[in-house]
């Protein structure tokens, strides 16, 4: 292993725009390939149903009031053991705790004493059971923990909300970004690892002299690139032997690259 330099990682750059309509082509191909992976998917519907509690409160509160007692709730209504009292006021529906747990999220209406309950499913109608079973289990346990009534049902969700998710837009955009990104790593990696010279800088030390190569002849005519296992490593010297190479003017064979 030899270590990389900066001249290595611009020659390997400079790899990349030398093969410039390589990595157009495969760009385009991860763009053909996310265009046809696309027309095969299907638009998700989901629906969204919103029960909301109101929140009164009192002398039964203590000094808690106002937006702590909101997210102390949210809390509540997201806890299993109201999503367990809920799954058995849905017994008939055959829903887990865990997956009414999946189902449901809270939000504040903007105001300190009303809470929305919304649950998300493919079917309204699970949706809204959903929803107006977890606003009754919240409101039965806080009563049953605390033995108040500063919460109560305010509106039982009656219709659904759809929400339609289309992932063909960013499987279009990232496919050709992913073939782009692996082609340009690929082509860099190959350069960085192939162990060969492609400028001169590459063969300076530290101290500023130029280290021999010694090219790899495949015939009378032709020198292949050049390993970096094959450097010398004086001034014109041959590592194995120490003799003089046979450089013009300090200067490497006509086809070095």
């Amino acid at each position: 292993m030899y270590e990389i330099t900066i001249e290595d990682i611009k020659q390997a750059f400079l790899r990349l725009f030398s093969n410039k309509l390589l990595i157009v082509l495969i760009t385009g191909i991860g763009l053909f390939t996310g265009l046809l992976y696309a027309s095969y998917q299907e638009t998700e519907i989901r629906y969204d149903a919103t029960a909301t509690l109101s929140v009164a409160f009192g002398q039964n509160l203590g000094p808690i009031t106002g937006t702590t007692v909101i997210s102390n709730y949210a809390d509540i209504i997201t806890s299993y053991r109201v999503s367990e009292y809920a799954s058995i006021l849905l017994i008939d529906e055959n829903l887990t705790s865990e997956e009414i747990q999946k189902m449901v999220r809270v939000t504040d209406s903007g105001t300190s004493f009303l809470l929305n309950i919304t649950a998300r499913n493919e079917s309204p109608r699970i949706a809204i059971i959903v929803a107006n079973a977890v606003a009754e289990s919240f409101v039965a346990q806080v009563a049953q923990i605390t033995g108040s009534t500063t919460i109560s049902v305010l509106d039982y969700s009656r219709t659904a909300r759809a929400i339609f998710t289309d992932r063909s837009n960013t499987i279009i955009v990232l496919a050709p970004a992913a073939a782009f990104i692996a082609a340009c790593f690929a082509i860099m990696i190959l350069r960085l690892m192939s162990g060969k010279v492609w400028s001169l800088k590459q063969c300076v030390i530290e101290e500023g002299e130029l280290l021999t190569v010694i090219p790899k002849v495949n015939s009378v005519n032709s020198v292949s690139p050049i390993s970096r296992p094959r450097w010398g490593v004086g001034k014109g010297l041959s590592a194995s032997t120490g003799t003089q190479l046979p450089l013009e003017d300090g200067l490497p064979p006509e086809n070095f690259e």
